[in-house]
């Protein structure tokens, strides 16, 4: 008659590990998509907002001085460039001490346009963060 001394049986088994990985692996493809998607929507409501706010700043500066700023730096710092301009400018339209960058940490474009349907252009190139395709500019006209 044989004895087998009954082993304390410690630790996972390597089957029990693959299946642990395999829970949070799966885990993981479902969870980093949706969580991708919530930043790429997040960032594009975070420029709409933002071009919101140029777009009031604007409409200010041109309401207090009769004509639209040259460039953006106009609505942080009184302008040099035209007199009659800086004479009737109130106040920093914005706030800081620089034009807010997109959220890809790139400059909004913007472009006073004379004649035109609209006044001025003002956009983000959006995630791409270059001109083309056009189809992807987050544009104040869009709103």
């Amino acid at each position: 008659m044989t004895y087998m001394a009954k082993q304390a049986k410690n630790g996972f088994t390597l089957i029990e590990i693959l299946i642990a990985v395999a829970i949070v692996l799966i885990m993981g493809a479902v969870v980093v998509p949706g969580f991708m998607g919530y930043m790429r929507r997040a960032r594009l409501t975070s420029a709409k907002s933002t071009i919101g706010t140029l777009e009031t700043a604007i409409n200010q500066f041109n309401a207090d001085t009769g004509k639209y700023p040259s460039n953006l730096k106009d609505l942080i710092k009184r302008p040099t460039s035209d007199e009659a301009v800086a004479k009737k400018w109130v106040s920093p339209y914005i706030k800081g001490n620089e034009v807010p960058a997109d959220p890809w940490g790139n400059r909004y474009q913007y472009t006073v346009t004379p004649g035109a349907e609209h006044a001025y252009e003002l956009y983000s190139f959006g995630p791409n963060g270059r001109g083309a395709p056009k189809i992807e500019w987050i544009s104040v006209w869009d709103l």
